[in-house]
């Protein structure tokens, strides 16, 4: 067991409940926020830079801040080489992906973009079975037609 996974809360405990709850108010909330702060003027490269910043700065602020972390530990091995090799394609592929919602905010409804966006579970579960061959179990397969339904209920593929 690993230590994260030792101090993780149990599923049914009241620290599990408030950061579902959490998460479920971030997951409501953002896209309506994010709407009305994304108006259709916004320089879209400044503003996945302006929150690359921020991700960055509350990174080093909590490695500096932590007790368990030394600097030296965090970057030995590292160089430009071994960047270019590791994170470039990855790198590349969030900031088409950011591009590609904030676009999206400005041009759907908050609702029309969630349902969608969470369709990216669906294609990570089909790339992790077709090129790792990790089945899914029963209950996530449920989980993942019911997320195809309601993705399909909304683009009006499936009236209801």
């Amino acid at each position: 067991v690993t230590m994260a996974a030792s101090k993780a809360p149990s599923p049914s405990s009241p620290k599990a409940f408030i950061y579902m709850s959490l998460l479920a108010l971030q997951f409501g909330i953002q896209p309506c926020l994010t709407k009305k702060f994304t108006s259709p003027e916004i320089i879209i490269p400044t503003v996945i830079f302006s929150q690359e910043m921020v991700k960055l700065l509350m990174a080093i602020i909590g490695i500096t801040l932590s007790t368990s972390t030394k600097w030296k530990d965090v970057t030995s091995g590292w160089s430009i080489q071994s960047w270019l090799r590791l994170a470039l394609l990855p790198a590349t592929i969030y900031l088409v992906q950011s591009t590609c919602s904030l676009l999206a905010y400005q041009n759907l409804d908050a609702i029309t973009f969630n349902v969608l966006n969470q369709t990216k579970t669906l294609s990570a579960a089909l790339c992790c079975f077709l090129l790792l061959g990790k089945r899914q179990s029963k209950l996530q397969i449920v989980a993942l037609v019911l997320l195809l339904l309601a993705a399909l209920v909304l683009e009006g593929v499936f009236p209801l």
